[in-house]
């Protein structure tokens, strides 16, 4: 059957093509819609809150799991420094669905099954798998900082933490 692109993906497309035609920072479209069907306007997230993406190889990859676990237990000291986040994968929806269940978190979850968004921030490992990385947008829906890299007991929180300025003693030393 053939895919017959929605508004939505066609403003996605518009957005990346757009972010993506200039020499500046990468920009995220304004509004994505998640795996419930709900319109997140980003945007509007990114000017209340530090707004960070949190990209997922696969549903199906364990680490990424345990990093999505790993942000659940980081979760009030990520807020209390203003953090608010975006999980980006690619898909299938129904498998980002249950990874959100899974994992409880409160955030968006959001399928970009054609890849355009992590094409756009120059993370794409392969059709069906993204890099594993944070990235930051501002309120101008612009990447003003990216963690690239996942792995086994080498998950990016320091970095991030750091970034955030929000980091301990201890993570200074991660």
């Amino acid at each position: 059957m053939p895919v017959v692109p929605s508004l939505l993906g066609l403003a996605l497309i518009a957005a990346v093509a757009v972010g993506a035609g200039h020499a500046g920072p990468a920009v995220v479209p304004s509004a994505l819609r998640d795996v419930t069907g709900a319109t997140i306007d980003v945007a509007a997230l990114a000017r209340g809150q530090r707004l960070v993406f949190v990209t997922m190889k696969a549903t199906w990859c364990p680490v990424c799991r345990a990093q999505l676990q790993r942000l659940g237990r980081l979760l009030p000291r990520l807020r209390a420094c203003g953090a608010t986040f975006i999980v980006l994968a690619p898909g299938p929806p129904d498998a980002l669905a249950a990874v959100a269940r899974e994992t409880g978190l409160p955030f968006p979850f959001i399928a970009d099954g054609a890849v355009t968004i992590a094409e756009a921030v120059g993370l794409v490992m392969a059709p069906d798998q993204l890099v594993p990385a944070f990235f930051v947008v501002n309120g101008a829906r612009e990447v003003v900082w990216q963690q690239r890299g996942r792995g086994d007991g080498a998950y990016g929180d320091g970095e991030l933490l750091r970034y955030l300025g929000c980091a301990a003693e201890s993570d200074l030393h991660a």
